[in-house]
């Protein structure tokens, strides 16, 4: 039987909506990969089979015949996916309802990607670590779609040899479970090296004016990682959301979150060695603090009205007045305790807050920061930010 002709209307919807890519693996379908000769190599696939029988793929599906040659019905592919997605090993995996999804987010992604203004770009930056062994997904396609949902900013992956920008990846450094001085130093060598030369060649050609920084460490890694991302260019930090499990800024937020700082009563203005407790995801009790550390004068910032958890910093506002708060106590140490050198960090906080701590110390005015790792239950230096 003679097969009906798609109407070139609905093909060319597909291929403008699919943005000349496979909708499922993503490849380049109007250029060879050998000769990089112009071609058309797309092939449309039906979702629902075009004609209403067993032997049609997906066929029996109880849409009306006159829509199934329409592009809403149609995906753009290459041709080894058109082949696997119509085998029949694969009809019960690659149903009409997962391959409607596809198809659905995946043309909602390229047309918010074209819609963007070129000039709002934005240089992607990836710390990957691990935290006690565990690791998250933090792929080039996830950062994108964060930066692209969270501000309408165009991602940029420049300067790598597979097109994936800066990466600074610590998986392979050993040593992380336990985190012992070895591991600490090889991990801040790591992160100095892409971003004190890589990312500092690129600021004097003027090729970064803004940055989005992501980030999956452990917290003395992430204030360290922070500390580099100086304010010679504007920085969007992004952080793993337990609630919904993705990487994107919620466009708006349950509630307003503000921070308070508690000072103690009455602190000599001329000790050189404080603490600071940052009880955001959590609260350190003063038990917890090592004991030279008890007798210092003890600074801590925490929500306003509101029991410390992984999600109290959940939207852009909350990590602002986060910031905002961390700028405050440093300007006010800077002015009422000139002899403070050394502030002792022992932080329960989302990695946005840990990078923001780290953003927000300036070496130049405020004392050095001594940053507590827990490991095994007890809290123990591990970094100083000077």
């Amino acid at each position: 039987m003679v097969r009906k002709s798609i109407p070139d209307v609905e093909r060319l919807k597909v291929w403008v909506r699919a943005g000349g890519r496979c909708e499922l693996c993503g490849t380049y379908l109007l250029e060879g990969k050998l000769t990089y000769q112009d071609f058309t190599l797309g092939e449309l696939a039906h979702i629902v089979g075009q004609d209403a029988t067993p032997n049609s793929p997906r066929g029996m599906n109880p849409l009306p015949k006159n829509q199934r040659d329409l592009a809403d019905n149609l995906m753009l592919l290459c041709r080894g996916e058109h082949n696997e997605i119509d085998r029949k090993g694969s009809l019960d995996i690659m149903t009409v309802e997962r391959l409607r999804r596809i198809k659905r987010e995946r043309e909602a992604w390229i047309r918010r990607l074209t819609g963007l203004n070129t000039e709002a770009g934005t240089v992607v930056i990836r710390l990957i670590g691990q935290v006690r062994g565990q690791e998250v997904e933090l792929t080039k396609p996830t950062a994108t779609d964060a930066v692209i949902r969270s501000e309408e900013r165009f991602p940029e992956f420049p300067l790598s040899l597979h097109g994936d920008g800066f990466e600074i990846d610590l998986r392979h450094v050993s040593g992380e479970k336990t985190g012992g001085p070895a591991y600490w130093e090889q991990c801040r060598q790591q992160i100095d090296r892409v971003l004190e030369h890589k990312l500092a060649d690129a600021l004097r050609e003027d090729s970064v004016q803004h940055v989005s920084a992501f980030a999956f460490a452990r917290l003395p890694l992430l204030v360290h990682f922070g500390s580099r991302l100086d304010d010679t260019f504007h920085v969007s930090i992004y952080q793993r959301h337990r609630s919904t499990e993705s990487w994107y800024w919620p466009s708006t937020a349950e509630t307003t979150v503000h921070f308070t700082t508690e000072s103690p009563l009455a602190p000599s203005p001329n000790t050189s060695e404080g603490v600071l407790l940052l009880n955001v995801s959590g609260s350190i009790q003063v038990g917890e603090l090592p004991g030279p550390l008890t007798t210092l004068p003890r600074w801590t910032i925490s929500p306003q009205n509101l029991t410390p958890s992984v999600d109290v910093i959940n939207s852009l506002s909350a990590l602002d007045d986060f910031t905002s708060a961390l700028r405050l106590l440093l300007s006010e140490l800077e002015a009422t305790h000139k002899d403070l050198q050394r502030l002792h960090v022992l932080a329960a906080v989302p990695v946005s807050a840990a990078v923001a701590l780290g953003r927000v110390h300036d070496a130049n005015v405020h004392p050095a920061l001594v940053i507590y790792d827990r490991t095994g239950g007890q809290y123990s230096a591990a970094l100083e930010i000077a």
